[in-house]
């Protein structure tokens, strides 16, 4: 069963099919959700003057970062957060293209599991250094909900800055 707050906020998601699954830096995982949409961003520095990037992203963009995970088609093992790119790559196209079915998430030990239709799951576990650790987040274009490694969550609009998030505890 999927908690409250988090069932708010990624209930939507619930059904659709994960797009753009990709590697991002060192064993960084993103998964994208819902409509395509271009999102356009200006940077200036006095050193480099203007600068501008698009991307594509979906409706829900979700983050999985500075945490251990293991990714598995049908129980068997594709990768885990420390294998080759080849390896996290294989298993970022298998999960590319599934339903994301649910979210579970267990405060007392700080994992979670992305379950998808096809018999694809993801599982996340904190690295065990600093509780405070962020493990993922989920993002929109106005808002953001993040679990941590200690099972607290923060959701409010991604604008928020870091010591102004409220971490509360599920339950």
């Amino acid at each position: 069963m999927v908690p409250e707050p988090l069932a708010a906020f990624a209930g939507p998601m619930f059904g659709l099919p994960a797009w753009g699954v990709m590697q991002g830096h060192g064993s960084f995982l993103t998964f994208d959700f819902g409509a395509p949409k271009l999102e356009v961003a200006e940077r200036h520095s006095p050193e480099k003057g203007l600068r501008r990037s698009a991307y594509v992203r979906g409706e829900w963009h979700l983050w999985i970062y500075c945490c251990h995970w293991r990714a598995f088609q049908d129980g068997v093992q594709l990768a885990w957060s420390e294998d080759s790119d080849k390896l996290i790559g294989r298993a970022a196209a298998t999960l590319n293209g599934q339903k994301l079915l649910s979210i579970a998430v267990d405060p007392a030990s700080g994992g979670s599991t992305f379950s998808f239709d096809l018999g694809g799951s993801l599982t996340t576990w904190p690295y065990g250094d600093d509780p405070t650790t962020e493990q993922w987040m989920i993002l929109t274009a106005t808002d953001a909900f993040a679990y941590r490694a200690d099972g607290h969550y923060a959701c409010g609009p991604s604008n928020t800055p870091p010591d102004q998030e409220q971490w509360l505890p599920f339950g």
